[in-house]
């Protein structure tokens, strides 16, 4: 009988050959398309491909990952610029994102009987009852990835939601999942726009135009919330509101303690993020940008003290040693993202992939390890949620 260390190599090395004989096939062209007028784009990421678990895995291995140098070099050298930081990690790990979590690209609080999805699905749909969305409103989802959370938002709350991202490669495949998903009807309400998040007015939006916007664990990416806040200040009418889930530090965390600071090093090495910020910063930047906060929380505390004995914590599917209830939280499971590791490491090995896409895979398991130690501790929150209304 095979041990547990035989079946690993069996069940890697069985999914390498499967892999190596469907990446021989004909593929077309790895090209995307770029639109006028877009000020960066990298036309070697193709948004083509099937959205399923293959076509995921194709685009892992075969869309150009070349930013990966370019990317890891910032946080090696001190010249992050945060923007181009941004833009670069999602070039190289929108692919594993999509693999690895769907089209909704974030955490969320979940009890024992719901799964991964449906915890999904709730978070995006708390977000849209604490905003007061229904049909007519005109909103912004500010750092959208891919449109999961967009999509499911409008179909929920009947809102024309406008999508805006700083990386044109999320935005090609925004319109690509749309068009091959969603209904024509339902599509009317879904827009996306490659734009910069701190430059929404005039460029993206006229002025006092908004009746709510949000952000789902997206303006971590800059550690001025006040810079960002500001312009969603300018865009929303005097009475709009504003959520966001916000990735921060909690009071637990201590910056004279070596681990604490090693964790939160490889949190934001891992996920694009040049400094991330106190729990309280992003409250003070709200009231700074013109906003009376509703109200806040941790939902990290919430969750443990409504769902008792029977929570289940955010980072739980990262941290198991494996898993095998579904397809995603097979992928999620350490024994998963090894599994993929491996599988990169033979491709590369054989010529048939560059070896940004294992570098790449290698940057973001490491990140991944360092949000569960940052959960385990406590010291780090990806939901520290706050609902806010323009003066």
């Amino acid at each position: 009988m095979l041990d547990f260390g035989e079946m690993h190599r069996y069940s890697v090395l069985s999914s390498s050959l499967c892999m190596l004989a469907w990446a021989s096939t004909p593929k077309a062209s790895n090209v995307g398309l770029c639109p006028s007028g877009v000020a960066r784009c990298n036309a070697k990421i193709t948004e083509d491909g099937s959205d399923g678990i293959w076509g995921r895995l194709q685009s892992i291995m075969f869309n150009n990952k070349s930013d990966y140098a370019s990317y890891s070099s910032r946080f090696g050298n001190d010249t992050l610029t945060e923007r181009d930081t941004t833009n670069e990690y999602y070039d190289i790990a929108t692919d594993f994102y999509e693999y690895g979590w769907g089209q909704s690209f974030h955490f969320a609080t979940r009890f024992q009987g719901e799964s991964l999805p449906e915890s999904i699905v709730r978070h995006e749909h708390f977000l849209s009852l604490k905003l007061g969305l229904k049909r007519g409103h005109k909103v912004a989802d500010l750092g959208m990835g891919v449109g999961g959370p967009l999509r499911n938002i409008a179909k929920f709350s009947g809102a024309t939601i406008t999508g805006v991202t700083i990386n044109d490669y999320q935005v090609r495949r925004a319109g690509k999942l749309t068009k091959s998903r969603e209904s024509t009807a339902a599509a009317k309400h879904m827009k996306y726009a490659h734009g910069d998040f701190t430059k929404l007015v005039p460029q993206v939006f006229p002025a006092e135009s908004l009746d709510a916007a949000y952000y789902i664990e997206s303006s971590c990416h800059l550690s001025n919330r006040t810079e960002i806040f500001m312009e969603s200040a300018k865009a929303l009418k005097k009475g709009g509101r504003l959520f966001s889930y916000e990735w921060v530090m909690t009071d637990r965390y201590d910056e004279k303690n070596p681990e604490h600071k090693k964790i939160k090093e490889g949190i934001e090495l891992g996920n694009g993020i040049e400094r991330l910020v106190h729990q309280s910063h992003p409250l003070e930047a709200m009231k700074t940008a013109g906003f009376r906060i509703i109200e806040h929380g941790d939902l990290v505390d919430i969750a443990e003290e409504l769902y008792g004995d029977q929570n289940v914590p955010w980072y739980y599917d990262m941290a198991q040693p494996y898993a095998f209830s579904s397809v995603r939280s097979f992928q999620l499971s350490q024994f998963g993202q090894n599994s993929l590791s491996y599988l990169l490491w033979f491709m590369q090995k054989i010529g048939a992939v560059p070896k940004d896409a294992l570098n790449t895979e290698t940057m973001l398991r490491t990140g991944g390890i360092n949000l569960v130690e940052g959960g385990k501790t406590k010291i780090f929150t990806p939901m520290y949620y706050v609902v806010a209304e323009k003066i």
